[in-house]
């Protein structure tokens, strides 16, 4: 399950979704620091449908072990792009 918020912006739209048990948590390791603010990711929750979603925006940002996952069976996002803080997968990325 993940928390999902569609922000509109000048340019389209972008989704951000978080793995649900990362809501409002901070994650830091040496060189990174990164609150799951609820307002951001948002609080309305999404299964794998959430897909569907990201198919129709123009950008995402992305947290969380499970959503990161489910994207790189989807192609889209790569493998090498993706960062770890303290275990946990994190990725940006555009749809074309």
């Amino acid at each position: 399950m993940f928390f999902y918020k569609i922000h509109k912006t000048e340019f389209g739209t972008l989704i951000a979704v978080c793995d649900k048990e990362l809501s409002g948590k901070t994650l830091h390791d040496k060189k990174l620091e990164l609150y799951v603010n609820p307002r951001f990711y948002g609080e309305e929750k999404i299964g794998k449908e959430v897909v569907e979603l990201i198919k129709n925006s123009n950008d995402g940002n992305v947290i969380g072990n499970n959503i990161v996952n489910l994207l790189l069976k989807n192609n889209f996002i790569i493998e090498n792009k993706v960062i770890k803080i303290k275990g946990i997968s994190h990725a940006q990325f555009s749809v074309l």
